[in-house]
């Protein structure tokens, strides 16, 4: 089963996809359906109403939307990356000047894109965690500079190590 979280205009849905056909929202099953129209137009079936949806992607999660002439900002991620981003905004509301960032499940680092002195902006890629056979891209939660990695490629974690600290 696949597990998201859709925020559609700051309102979040959980969704899990049970099969091809099936889905639950919120935990509701209903049936559903997809349908590709062109590269960015779909025809979304819940139960028995249809929607035409215009789609065009800002980033690696954020989407704009075009639904009935109406148009909705969302992003989509996975279950892993909601806890990423909650943990990241909870680091960054408990302190101002030092951000330690934290493991949100077990996982294997495949990948550290920064070193420790770089200069960082708000998005850029720090690391990539392999969890639940799933590449996760840990995100800059704000601008700074790396103070510290606490972690090297290969390395396992658990949920709530230390990755790295951003200054």
């Amino acid at each position: 089963m696949s597990e998201y979280v859709i925020t559609i205009d700051g309102n979040k849905k959980k969704v899990n996809i049970i099969n091809e056909k099936k889905a639950s929202i919120d935990g509701k099953v209903v049936d559903y359906g997809l349908e590709s129209l062109n590269y960015c137009t779909y025809l979304l079936r819940i139960n028995n109403n249809f929607y035409e949806i215009s789609s065009e992607k800002i980033d690696d999660e954020k989407y704009s939307l075009l639904v009935k002439g109406k148009k909705i900002s969302s992003i989509a991620r996975t279950e892993l990356q909601e806890r990423a981003a909650k943990l990241v905004e909870d680091a960054k509301a408990s302190s101002n000047h030092r951000l330690n960032i934290k493991a949100p499940m077990p996982g294997v680092v495949l990948k550290i894109k920064k070193n420790a002195g770089d200069e960082i902006d708000t998005g850029d890629s720090i690391l990539i965690l392999e969890a639940m056979k799933m590449e996760n891209d840990l995100k800059a939660p704000s601008p700074g500079k790396i103070k510290e990695i606490f972690v090297s490629e290969g390395s396992a974690v658990e949920k709530g190590d230390e990755l790295f600290l951003i200054e």
